[in-house]
């Protein structure tokens, strides 16, 4: 029995949502965004895909603290704040993974914040791979770096390379000196509600 194109298009992405999607995320350094790409992912997939969306700490900053400050949450404890289809883990260690993916969550986005050493391991199996460099002018050579130390990786042809609000200009000269194609993400003011923009291109390349 054949399926209409449309009542068939619904169907796979149905069933394409329903699969565990794992996100890690590292920063070329503090400040360049990782937490800021990860925290529109999380809403992203929470609120636009309406997936049950895991936002996972995995480094000693304290930003998702300052996050749960800045806001109101539906509910709070000591390890985690939520919204909705959405909840962050506070400052979460490699022995505390195993019991988090075994929730009934269906998309896993780990912040590694700057330590891409430590977790490497993780960071690997993650099924999007995804390393944020510094617009700033004076931290771009450090993302010029790092994305080249990992150019021997295997697999890293595969992965999201992003500059958070970078010009066009930036994104070029980045990816003449790196061989790597960069994107920008828009400036949000409030990463609860992403604009049509943000969620044209996270559809493009995440949807």
């Amino acid at each position: 029995m054949k399926r209409k194109p449309m009542l068939l298009k619904k169907y796979l992405e149905y069933t394409r949502l329903r699969e565990k999607r794992t996100i890690g995320i590292i920063g070329v350094n503090r400040g360049a965004g990782a937490t800021y790409t990860g925290m529109l992912l999380a809403f992203y997939y929470g609120t636009e895909k309406r997936v049950k969306t895991a936002f996972l700490e995995c480094n000693n900053h304290g930003d998702f603290k300052r996050i749960q400050d800045a806001f109101e949450w539906s509910r709070e404890d000591e390890r985690t704040f939520s919204l909705d289809r959405i909840t962050f883990f506070k400052e979460v260690a490699s022995n505390e993974i195993p019991e988090i993916f075994s929730d009934d969550y269906g998309c896993y986005i780990m912040d590694f914040g700057t330590d891409c050493e430590s977790w490497k391991a993780e960071f690997k199996r993650c099924g999007i791979k995804i390393i944020v460099g510094d617009r700033a002018l004076w931290n771009q050579s450090k993302t010029v770096e790092l994305v080249k130390s990992l150019e021997n990786v295997r697999g890293s042809d595969n992965w999201t390379y992003i500059i958070p609000y970078a010009n066009k200009k930036m994104l070029k000269q980045a990816s003449k000196k790196t061989g790597k194609k960069l994107i920008a993400i828009p400036y949000e003011t409030d990463c609860t509600l992403l604009s049509k923009e943000t969620i044209k291109l996270f559809d493009r390349l995440f949807g």
